[in-house]
Parts: structure tokens; sequence; C-alpha cells
């Protein structure tokens, strides 16, 4: 399987860790980044445009990524789940193929991430 990453959602609600992972995409080679902060305007972006990759923050506030993450697998569209939890939370249970990476990342750890979904 080969990924591609040129067209990302970055679905993050802290802005400052938004902008630093979004720099991280770029350097990883996407072209665009489209960066929403909510369930609510992920969902409505991923109705008029596709994506080849998403990066999605588990929790966003008082709501959790799962409905993203269900809308990405139905489309078939390889995502990563980011976290600031030791454990692994409930939300991915049903995404099990999703791989993870913790907060704080890198580059490097996202690379990682992406190359292991390259391989499942």
């Amino acid at each position: 399987m080969t990924l591609s990453i040129k067209r990302s959602l970055l679905v993050e609600d802290n802005a400052i860790i938004a902008m630093d992972c979004e720099e991280m995409l770029r350097e990883l080679g996407a072209e665009t980044v489209e960066v929403c902060s909510t369930v609510q305007s992920a969902l409505a972006y991923l109705s008029k445009d596709s994506v080849d990759f998403a990066m999605l923050d588990v929790n966003l506030g008082s709501e959790t990524s799962a409905p993203i993450a269900e809308r990405l697998s139905e489309q078939s569209i390889p995502f990563l789940f980011a976290t600031g939890h030791e454990d692994v939370p409930d939300v991915a249970s049903p995404h099990a193929q999703a791989n993870f990476v913790q907060k704080p990342y890198s580059v490097q750890t996202i690379e990682q991430a992406i190359s292991q979904l390259k391989s499942d």
C-alpha cells in the first residue's frame, strides 16, 4: 500500500499544537492541510472535499473524534489518532487498525506511524 499525505486533514482543538503539526505534515509532503478544531467542522469538510490522510486528536474538548474516524473508515481513508493519554482511549476500540502517536510528537514519530499504516 502506498500512502499519500498530499491532501491531509488535521483535527486538533489546540491552536498551537495544530500549527506545529501542520508544519510537520507539510515537512512530510503534505501540499494542503485542512485544520479543523471540532467534529462538526471536520465532518462538514469531509462531505465536500476528499483527503488522502487524516490525523485526529482523540479528545476535542467535550467530544471525541470517533465520528470522524468512523467517516474516514467508511471512505477507506487512512488516519492516525493523536493522544496525550498513556492508555489508548476507548474511542479507538472500533478502529483497532488505526495507529497512535503520543503527544508530544515529532516529525519522526508521525513519519514512523505513517510508515506503519503503509505496511498494514
